[in-house]
C-alpha cells in the first residue's frame, strides 16, 4: 500500500549502528548532517517512495542538528513537499539514546508550517513495541496544529481526522 524511504548510511557508514559509533569523534558533525539531509532530498526526488521515515535519525546518538542547519532542514522538507511525500512521526526515538520522537518537535513545527502531511509509526522491531508512545506522538502533533493523518491504499493517499 505504501513505500517508506529512509536513510541509514552515509556512504559505507551505518551511522545509526552502535558498532560504528566511534566514527562520530572523527567527523565534522555539521558536514555529516548536511550530507544526511542531501541524501533525504535525493531520496525524495527519486519518486520511488511515499513516506519519509524517521526524518532526523542522524540525531540518534545525541547529535541533534545545530540551529545553523535550519535552512538545510527547510530545503530538505521543501523537497519532500515538492515530491508529494508524507513525513512519518516515528516513536522509536523514545527507545533510543536521544529519547525523543523523529522528527523533533522543532522540525515538526516546520513540517506543519510547510503543510506537509504526516503519518504515525512505532517502527516496531518486536510485537511489544507496536504502538509505543503513540499517544505522546499524537498529543505533540495535535499541540502543533495537525488535525489529519495520512494513510495509503494501493499507494493512493487518504486522510483521516485524529
Amino acid at each position: 500500500d505504501y513505500l517508506v524511504g529512509s536513510v541509514h548510511f552515509l556512504n559505507n557508514w551505518g551511522f545509526d549502528n552502535e558498532e560504528f559509533i566511534g566514527i562520530y569523534k572523527n567527523i565534522n558533525i555539521n558536514d555529516a548532517w548536511i550530507e544526511y539531509l542531501e541524501s533525504i532530498s535525493n531520496m525524495a526526488q527519486s519518486g520511488l517512495f511515499d513516506i519519509v521515515g524517521h526524518f532526523d535519525l542522524f540525531k540518534i546518538f545525541n547529535n541533534p542538528p545545530n540551529k545553523s542547519l535550519k535552512n538545510n532542514i527547510i530545503k530538505t522538507l521543501e523537497s519532500i513537499k515538492d515530491n508529494n511525500m508524507v513525513l512519518e512521526i516515528n516513536s522509536a526515538g523514545f527507545r533510543k539514546n536521544i529519547g525523543e520522537m523523529y522528527p523533533s518537535k522543532e522540525i515538526l513545527e516546520l513540517v506543519f508550517t510547510l503543510d506537509i502531511p504526516i503519518t504515525f509509526s512505532s517502527d516496531a522491531h518486536n510485537p511489544n513495541q507496536v504502538g509505543f508512545k503513540r499517544d505522546e506522538c499524537k498529543a505533540i502533533a495535535k499541540d502543533i496544529g495537525f488535525k489529519k493523518v495520512a494513510s495509503f491504499k494501493d499507494r493512493k493517499i487518504e486522510f483521516y481526522d485524529f
